[in-house]
């Protein structure tokens, strides 16, 4: 059975979503024409970081950050943790009180 690509990409954890996100990068970068050495002085990031980041997609959140501006994809995080839009009348009650300090569950 073949899943569309989409049910797939939901399937992936945290790991495959890492290595994923690693690939994505490097391709992005290829594309551009940018060499690791390049990316790294543009970004602030070794070579080696990228190189690790590209093959295995681990990398610290702030070399993450670094390399995403230096690729020029930055308005791409702004919606990252948006809220979802209102789509009941609940989400619109929600919206009436301020957000908790702190989750519950």
């Amino acid at each position: 059975m073949n899943l569309p690509i989409s049910v797939c990409q939901q399937l992936l954890g945290p790991a495959e979503s890492q290595k994923q996100l690693g690939e994505k990068a490097k391709a992005l970068r290829l594309f551009q024409g940018l060499k690791r050495t390049s990316l790294s002085e543009k970004s602030g990031v070794s070579a080696e970081t990228i190189r690790n980041f590209e093959q295995t997609g681990k990398i610290t959140l702030e070399n993450f950050m670094r390399i995403v501006f230096a690729l020029g994809e930055e308005q791409k995080l702004a919606h990252l943790f948006d809220l979802p839009e209102i789509s009941s009348l609940n989400d619109i009650q929600k919206l009436k009180h301020p957000l908790p300090k702190r989750g519950r569950k």
